[in-house]
């Protein structure tokens, strides 16, 4: 199965994104392995921010340092291996802003736990849109 991603160039950034920059726009990036979601998401912000989807955490993670976005949204389980990928973002220089949403499962407090503190913002699933879009506003902001 074929991985989806808004802009295949991967190696090197798209004019489009490169104009949208230019004119102040900010790029978000979005993880999610359900597709459907990466539309909607992309739908709702693309009045304000230019966004960048993909269905592969491995292209998610070449995206992040390609395209240097202002902020990363992850629609992801919390593991290990999620973490490992996170701190890319986090040693990006300037640091990437990353809002994480996921079904919480109380059996995983400690991963829960431990997701908080790689992240800026955790929302748990079915989010309330307009909460999520205003942590995006606030950190794009700071």
């Amino acid at each position: 199965m074929g991985e989806n991603i808004t802009h295949q160039a991967v190696g090197e950034p798209d004019p489009e994104v490169m104009g949208a920059a230019g004119q102040g726009r900010k790029t978000i990036l979005i993880f999610s392995p359900d597709l459907n979601l990466c539309f909607s998401l992309s739908s709702l912000f693309q009045d304000r921010y230019h966004a960048v989807t993909t269905t592969n955490i491995a292209t998610f993670e070449r995206l992040a340092t390609c395209f240097g976005a202002d902020l990363a949204i992850v629609d992801d389980v919390p593991s290990d291996c999620l973490f490992s990928r996170l701190e890319v973002l986090g040693a990006a220089r300037p640091r990437i802003p990353v809002i994480m949403l996921y079904v919480y499962n109380e059996k995983d407090v400690a991963l829960d736990r431990a997701i908080r503190t790689r992240v800026d913002s955790v929302f748990y699933k079915p989010v309330e849109i307009s909460v999520v879009s205003k942590r995006i506003d606030e950190l794009l902001t700071s």
